[in-house]
């Protein structure tokens, strides 16, 4: 009776926070492909300004939940605890911290959602990012003992998580505006994203699996112990590594003559959308991946569901072909038909600039 009372209150608890809890608003300022970056306002280049994107290992500060409670010109100007930024490692190639902790912390925000709402009946419109992004919670028979409640709610969370990420990646790449004035057309696609995306959305997985009752301070700490342990495991190297490595790619994976936000400051980019992925950096052979499939062999999906609603934003799609263009609701299964069409065009573009 005292075990089922404090279940309850368990639960209870659980409930009250995440009906609470604030969804990732996702400032953190993540990094175009390159080093020491020159800028420009409109045509004007900005004097005395470069980017420095590269990071030791012990220089990435301390994890937030990124709720909207630190200033963007915090992050931007380095004044957070946090610091991102680009650290090469010997086994997964370049990992951009940001896109890290960012699926880490929306992995979290949508466990606390799946323990109230996985199983049950429920919707959610998240913030726009040029379409609206609703998430569906589908009615299913099944009675979760408490272990497999946890297990279904984290794994549900990394794999949502992650396709939020793929369509920021999406977004981007049509456009998306987030910090006022500056689009991030040069960051859309850069070939580390979404391997660090699905690195952080397995880190927070593997915490919350293990420590499902963790408030937001607590995640926070114990995402700092798990990002060190994994940057000690992929054999990070010292930020004057990470620079040489950088600039010996100056000229195919990045343009050093650009300045942002110029698209083509970044050259190699990666559309490929799946759920398994190795480095693109040669040599670098860590694979990640997310399981499709709960342990009972239901597909995740069918719980939880993302899709994107056309909104006042879709001249954005123009030029995408009609039998995307008609369609109100784009689900996962239109992600990597749109990711081609966007190679597709990134390609002929490359080679007509290349041309002249």
């Amino acid at each position: 009776m005292k075990k089922a009372a404090l279940l309850l209150l368990s639960l209870m608890s659980l409930s009250t926070h995440a009906a609470d809890l604030k969804a990732p608003v996702g400032v953190r300022p993540c990094c175009a492909f390159g080093v020491d970056l020159k800028a420009q306002l409109g045509k004007v280049p900005v004097p005395f300004f470069s980017l420095e994107n590269v990071l030791n290992s012990n220089d990435v500060g301390t994890h937030h939940y990124n709720d909207g409670s630190a200033s963007i010109s915090g992050s931007l100007l380095g004044l957070a605890d946090e610091e991102n930024g680009l650290i090469f490692t010997k086994l997964a190639g370049f990992i951009d911290t940001a896109h890290v902790r960012d699926t880490a912390d929306y992995t979290y925000y949508l466990f606390q959602l799946n323990q109230r709402y996985l199983g049950k009946e429920h919707n959610l419109e998240l913030p726009a990012e040029l379409r609206t992004r609703k998430l569906t919670w589908h009615a299913q028979p099944s009675n979760l003992s408490h272990a497999e409640k946890t297990e279904f709610s984290a794994k549900a969370a990394a794999l949502t998580a992650f396709r939020l990420a793929q369509w920021h990646e999406i977004a981007q790449w049509f456009g998306m505006v987030s910090v006022g004035g500056f689009d991030e057309l040069a960051s859309a696609f850069s070939s580390e994203d979404l391997y660090s995306n699905m690195l952080g959305a397995n880190l927070a997985m593997r915490v919350l699996i293990a420590q499902p009752e963790l408030t937001t301070d607590q995640f926070a700490k114990a995402m700092n112990l798990a990002l060190k342990k994994e940057l000690d495991h992929l054999q990070t190297q010292p930020k004057s590594v990470t620079r040489k490595k950088i600039q010996q790619l100056d000229g195919g994976w990045w343009d050093s003559s650009k300045r942002l936000p110029n698209k083509w400051a970044v050259l190699f980019r990666d559309y490929h959308l799946a759920l398994t992925l190795t480095p693109n950096y040669p040599g670098a052979e860590h694979k990640l991946m997310l399981e499709s499939q709960f342990s009972n062999q239901q597909a995740i999906e069918n719980w939880l569901s993302l899709e994107l609603i056309a909104s006042d934003d879709e001249a954005a799609f123009s030029q995408l072909p009609e039998e995307l263009t008609q369609k109100r609701h784009w689900t996962v299964e239109d992600f990597q038909t749109i990711a081609s069409f966007a190679k597709q065009h990134d390609t002929l573009a490359l080679k007509a600039m290349n041309s002249k």
